[in-house]
């Protein structure tokens, strides 16, 4: 078989493995398998793109080049958490941060695993080993890579459709939105879009560091300090 038709099923079979197992991550998997399981699922992509014939490099994995994108990622994390900052310190901001549930809920060590190890690991190692390392890797062997990331940052995007759902109910957002079908799809929708747009930036990350790596730190940056913003300012 030709390898571009190889490819073209590679890429077919990344997508649906994406959906159902964005399905089955938020409505199967009990929430202390999250970290395992969802790095789990990501070697697992990782090693069906080496096996369509995805080199280490292609998929930002590239030991020498490791250095480089923690560099670039370090880089990208600093204002990212400055700005997460000032929205903590501006009122106008703050009320969107403000008694967010996801953040208030449980005692210190609750909130040290969800910013050191459930956020860092589960969903940025594991996010973008998925999306910048496999999905972007395979892509790019067929499409021009502005069309491998376009359409990798959308698959990003749908990807948050059900945490979206799950979680609108219990931060201050939800409450602006209010309830109704057309509210709740267009929160989602807004959403998408929001995502979406940082799987842009996290492939421009991946591209300018040369590694997986860079877009890692950002995104476990960008988590983690929201969630440590918002159990900061609903402190009493």
């Amino acid at each position: 078989m030709p390898r571009r038709q190889v490819l073209a099923g590679a890429e077919l079979a990344a997508a649906g493995a994406l959906l159902a197992w964005n399905a089955a991550v938020n409505r199967v998997v009990p929430s202390p398998a999250y970290v395992p399981a969802n790095l789990a699922a990501a070697g697992l992509s990782l090693a069906a793109a080496r096996r369509a014939g995805v080199s280490a490099a292609e998929l930002g994995l590239d030991r020498q080049r490791a250095g480089r994108g923690l560099r670039v990622g370090l880089a990208a994390a600093a204002p990212v958490v400055a700005v997460v900052a000032i929205g903590a310190a501006l009122p106008a901001t703050r009320r969107f941060l403000v008694e967010d549930r996801r953040a208030t809920t449980g005692g210190a060590g609750y909130a040290l695993y969800h910013t050191l190890v459930r956020i860092p690991l589960g969903t940025a190692v594991a996010e973008e080993a998925l999306f910048r390392g496999a999905l972007l890797g395979l892509l790019t062997q067929r499409h021009p890579r502005a069309r491998a990331v376009a359409v990798s940052s959308a698959l990003f995007g749908c990807w948050h459709v059900l945490p979206t759902l799950d979680t609108l109910a219990l931060n201050p957002l939800g409450a602006t939105v209010g309830d109704g079908p057309a509210r709740t799809g267009g929160a989602v929708l807004a959403s998408v879009a929001v995502t979406a747009l940082a799987g842009l930036g996290f492939s421009w990350l991946r591209f300018r560091g040369d590694s997986v790596v860079a877009p890692v730190v950002a995104h476990a940056a960008l988590n983690s300090s929201a969630f440590a913003a918002a159990r900061l300012v609903s402190r009493p």
